[in-house]
């Protein structure tokens, strides 16, 4: 951390500050520049997304069927549009936009993202949980209040799956629960994931696993200055160390996220900063609204506060 501060310096002006998203790089970095900060950024997760329909088609054909779906939960925008243009390889576009529109399916959308591409998409969106509660938590929460007995919920996921929210659904009385991958975290971003991402308005920076290792390796021995590391998702976390658990740093980076008091720790959202307490890193800084903006903020406002004990 930098010794001291004038009154007229930017709350982040000489800090480094690492970024670990893909998707919103650029944006984040122009934040941190804004703040006084210098970004390094290395992403650590990006999305693969199958070159065949074998899981997205049986899902839609569900969600068209005669029986369809009570409830249709859609979790990321990204998903959204994978999912369209599947349904376009399919001859199914005019038959989702029935059933979704149906009004005996009731359309939740978790944030603000997924609810910007349904709407551009000509999906009706009839609710989202509130801002803090935007996670599979607050999705059940959310579908609990609306009633469950007896029905059926479909859900399009982000890249990974959040087993309790099914399990909740069905011990709440829900009948049945039918729910896809769209896309995958990997640790690189393949061009069709790529051309998603940009098609919905990500400026994304691709993963570079080598870039990832440099980083592991300058945060255990302290190669470099690193104020510190931001994390805006679950797998921007577990895919750091995940790479680090293959070279065989996952102990020693672990330590160092826990234990160095030097490096500031971010998360968005509570899901982020529950996968890295379960990784057994501390969190710092978490904001109470699940934006990146939000989160700058919040980073900048704590390192005020840690200027201010001294």
């Amino acid at each position: 951390m930098r010794e001291s501060s004038s009154a007229a310096s930017l709350p982040l002006e000489g800090l480094t500050i690492v970024v670990t998203g893909s998707r919103r790089a650029p944006e984040q970095s122009a934040l941190t520049t804004n703040l006084g900060g210098t970004p390094y950024v290395v992403p650590t997760v990006g999305i693969s997304i199958p070159r065949d329909d074998s899981e997205i088609g049986p899902f839609l054909r569900e969600l068209v069927g005669d029986v369809g779906a009570d409830y249709a939960v859609f979790m990321t925008a990204t998903g959204v549009k994978a999912m369209m243009l599947a349904a376009e390889r399919l001859g199914l576009r005019e038959a989702v936009l029935r059933a979704l529109n149906s009004p005996r399916t009731f359309v939740v959308a978790r944030s603000g993202k997924p609810r910007g591409e349904l709407a551009r998409t000509g999906i009706k969106i009839d609710a989202s949980p509130p801002i803090e509660e935007a996670t599979a938590s607050g999705i059940l929460k959310l579908l609990r209040a609306k009633g469950l007995a007896g029905k059926r919920v479909a859900i399009l996921w982000h890249g990974s799956k959040n087993e309790t929210l099914a399990q909740g659904i069905l011990e709440s009385g829900g009948r049945d629960v039918f729910e896809c991958l769209t896309y995958h975290y990997s640790t690189v971003l393949e061009p069709e994931g790529a051309k998603v991402l940009g098609s919905i308005g990500f400026r994304y920076k691709a993963p570079d696993e080598n870039a990832v290792v440099q980083l592991i390796h300058e945060i255990v021995e302290r190669k470099r200055r690193i104020d510190a590391i931001t994390f805006t998702s679950p797998p921007a976390a577990a895919s750091l160390f995940e790479v680090a658990a293959e070279h065989g740093l996952e102990e020693p980076l672990r330590r160092a996220l826990k234990e160095r008091t030097d490096v500031i720790v971010v998360a968005v959202g509570s899901s982020t900063r529950s996968e890295l307490e379960e990784l057994g890193v501390r969190v710092d800084v978490m904001p109470q609204v699940s934006a990146m903006g939000a989160m700058m903020n919040a980073l900048a406002e704590h390192v005020k506060s840690l200027e201010t004990r001294r």
